[in-house]
């Protein structure tokens, strides 16, 4: 009987505190130079989209999203690459999605970039 006891205090205290988790008010992004209290669609974006490089030591970009194109440069293991968009380029080991880059006018492979925003298609 004590362990029913304990077992329904438990689940009374946990469905407690998800309902105020849940009565909790979601803060909404808003766009710049709109009403206050307007939502942010992806599509309404006035900044670039973010990305962080995951491999190791770092990857090459490329001029077209495919690795048999012109190497453009490279960027380091850990750090912040502005992305524009999106593309379907050549399979990198199961991953066929390209980043196309703001600031190098290049492409990196998705498979060793984690995105940070939604990046949309081009």
């Amino acid at each position: 009987m004590l362990k029913r006891t304990k077992t329904a205090v438990a689940l009374t205290a946990g469905a407690m505190g998800l309902g105020l988790l849940g009565a909790a008010p979601v803060a909404a992004a808003t766009t710049p130079g709109a009403a206050p209290g307007a939502v942010k669609t992806w599509d309404d974006w006035s900044h670039k989209q973010r990305g962080v490089v995951v491999a190791k030591p770092g990857i090459l970009i490329r001029s077209q999203p495919t690795t048999a194109s012109h190497k453009m440069g490279f960027i380091h293991r850990a750090e912040i690459v502005w992305i524009d968009c999106k593309v379907n380029g050549q399979n990198v080991w199961g991953n066929s999605i390209w980043y196309k880059l703001s600031s190098h006018n290049g492409y990196l492979a998705a498979r060793y970039v984690k995105n940070v925003d939604h990046i949309p298609y081009c």
